[in-house]
């Protein structure tokens, strides 16, 4: 069952039945601690000695022999290095060694010591490798051997911190049980301390690795894997705690990926969940050929002119965007509320929506950035959830403009409910034209834990009572194209992919009796809710499904109010959410003359029956 694991989880394409055969084949590498690692060796025919890139891997280095990364399969003689792989201490050909009796920094160390004496080594190392592969040489650069002279981590974050396991408060589950499959002896320590506390502060500050590099740096990532939120926070603190003389040597790629290792799609693939991305296939693959070329071989590549930040723009367009920056998010904001009739605009919402949430049927993970066996990764359609009385849906009317976001998107819920305790799962999800509401990013909320995370922060619903939960998602960059919808699924569970809330107010993590619990989300003047992009952009929910404008005038108005674009029954609402006027009609303009001077939003429906509010001011 292991092999099979880990083969999925190597992060790299092996379609073929052929091998490719190491040049030196189980070879042992002695360790300062007296145990040694088992390694492979590739050199290509006709090299008498090469710059050497190193993998270091938990996952069976003879797996390799199905194909190389990079895209070299079994063209081991058409590229220039010579590749080493060697299995961790305690996996797999180094199964023997003792796991406590060094560290996987000290391993790397050793390993590139063992390396420069070889005499097919010429002077300097690179190394390369996905997920655990690319944290470990986070470890191995803290070393700083003096031959080690680049790092290409995909997918990674080094770091061991609250949030890489407890999403918003809430246990990732099944990621946490596909790494304990993996051999990953974390799961005890991880489910022991479900509130932040000291153990977590210190173990995120002995695993945060920024200050200890000293070497160039190519870091790529995709928009659907777990870790990168905190790769972008990995990044940042790279540029600014970095040693001084390569802060402006780190690189940093984000494609529209997965993690991989759970399906058919990896990074640099171009079908990624249901959606497929021409432009960015095998883009990793060249621009990391081109790095280490550049600092390995000296080649004159022009690399050193090469952007800091290449990212890819989610939605359609194909496009890439560079910038030298490390803070890649927009400082605008663009706020939609949440309102009636499941509508999502620029104005103030009406009223309030309420759903079921049942702990024995929970709403289920339909893709996204998962790490299981048993869950699809990428981008998939979300409509079944639609269907489910335990989820509620807000859309924009159809987008006259793209609306752009390039950031961490922000959702503000006003929430009730009548059970202590709950969660708050959010997808942010593109409707297109056909129907298809493809899943963009998702984020989640324990409700004891909304206004922290320590286990005194800890503070139960009341009854009746309307209680603030901010959920914020991952950092994405998305353009939502014209006919297309913004769209906010919101429900009280992810599963399996997060574990389900008991809704109860006994400890979490136990069996224990469930709850179902109605839950009431507001969203009018005194309570609103709203969802914040990071973009700038025209307001929304003015314009129907036909495009067709939404006016009133005159616009500061004394009278009477007309209106274009209206029909049927209407409401104004003053600010303080109270409906001051409505008619069914709108065709002969409306009798202004009982309004206290002030704002105003009139709400009704547009030709296409979508409901829009348009704010006016009575002077």
């Amino acid at each position: 069952m292991l092999r099979s694991c880990t083969l999925l989880f190597l992060g790299i394409c092996l379609t073929a039945t052929a091998q490719v055969v190491p040049t030196f084949d189980d070879l042992w590498i002695p360790m300062r601690d007296g145990d040694s690692l088992q390694a492979d060796v590739y050199i290509p025919a006709g090299v008498d000695s090469a710059q050497v890139v190193l993998v270091q891997t938990p996952y069976n280095k003879d797996l390799y022999e199905l194909g190389l990364p990079m895209g070299i399969g079994w063209n081991v003689d058409d590229q220039p290095y010579i590749w080493v792989f060697v299995d961790w201490r305690g996996f797999f050909g180094s199964s023997n060694a003792d796991p406590t009796g060094s560290t996987r920094g000290a391993d790397g160390y050793d390993v590139c010591e063992w390396i420069v004496q070889q005499p097919w080594h010429r002077d300097r190392i690179g190394t390369w490798g996905p997920s655990a592969l690319g944290n470990v040489q986070y470890l191995t650069m803290a070393e700083q051997h003096p031959a080690h002279a680049c790092a290409v981590p995909l997918v990674s974050d080094p770091q061991q911190s609250y949030r890489s396991y407890y999403t918003g408060g809430v246990l990732e589950q099944a990621r946490l049980n596909s790494l304990t499959l993996l051999g990953f002896g974390t799961f005890a320590l991880v489910t022991a301390n479900p509130y932040y506390n000291t153990l977590w502060q210190l173990t995120e500050a002995s695993t945060w690795y920024p200050p200890t590099i000293a070497i160039p740096t190519l870091q790529i990532g995709g928009w659907y894997d777990h870790n990168l939120d905190r790769m972008l926070d990995l990044y940042a603190g790279a540029r600014a705690e970095a040693d001084t003389s390569v802060r402006d040597e780190q690189w940093l790629l984000i494609g529209p990926w997965v993690h991989g290792g759970t399906g058919p799609a990896f990074v640099g693939s171009a079908v990624q969940g249901e959606l497929t991305y021409p432009t960015a296939e095998r883009v990793n693959d060249s621009l990391a050929w081109r790095f280490f070329d550049h600092y390995l071989q000296d080649v004159p590549n022009g690399w050193e002119a090469t952007p800091r930040v290449r990212y890819f723009e989610l939605g359609g367009s194909g496009l890439w965007h560079t910038t030298n920056d490390a803070d890649l998010g927009d400082p605008s904001t663009t706020t939609l509320y949440l309102d009636d009739n499941g509508g999502l605009g620029s104005w103030n919402g009406t009223g309030s929506t309420m759903f079921t949430s049942d702990p024995a049927d929970p709403s289920p993970t339909i893709g996204g950035a998962t790490l299981s066996l048993q869950l699809d990764q990428g981008p998939y359609d979300q409509d079944p959830l639609d269907t489910r009385s335990d989820v509620i849906s807000f859309r924009t009317p159809v987008l006259s403009a793209p609306v752009q976001h390039t950031g961490r998107a922000r959702l503000d819920l006003r929430v009730s409910a009548d059970q202590p305790d709950l969660d708050i799962a959010v997808r942010l999800v593109d409707e297109y034209p056909d129907g298809r509401s493809m899943l963009i990013t998702d984020g989640i909320r324990r409700m004891r834990l909304r206004n922290g995370y320590t286990q005194a922060d800890e503070a139960f619903m009341s009854p009746g009572t309307v209680h603030s939960v901010e959920v914020e998602l991952p950092f994405t960059c998305y353009t939502w194209q014209p006919g297309h919808r913004i769209q906010v699924m919101i429900s009280a569970n992810n599963a399996i992919r997060y574990h389900v809330n008991q809704q109860n107010d006994g400890p979490m993590y136990l069996p224990g009796d469930t709850n179902i619990a109605m839950i009431t989300v507001h969203h009018d003047l005194q309570y609103s809710s709203a969802l914040h992009l990071r973009g700038s952009n025209a307001p929304l929910g003015v314009v129907g499904q036909g495009a067709v404008p939404v006016h009133v005038h005159p616009n500061p108005a004394s009278d009477r109010l007309f209106t274009e674009g209206l029909r049927g029954r209407w409401q104004v609402i003053a600010m303080d959410g109270r409906k001051v006027l409505e008619g069914d009609e709108v065709e002969q303009g409306i009798s202004l003359g009982s309004l206290v001077p002030g704002p105003y939003l009139l709400q009704a429906r547009d030709g296409q029956d979508d409901l829009v509010h348009v704010r006016f001011v009575r002077q």
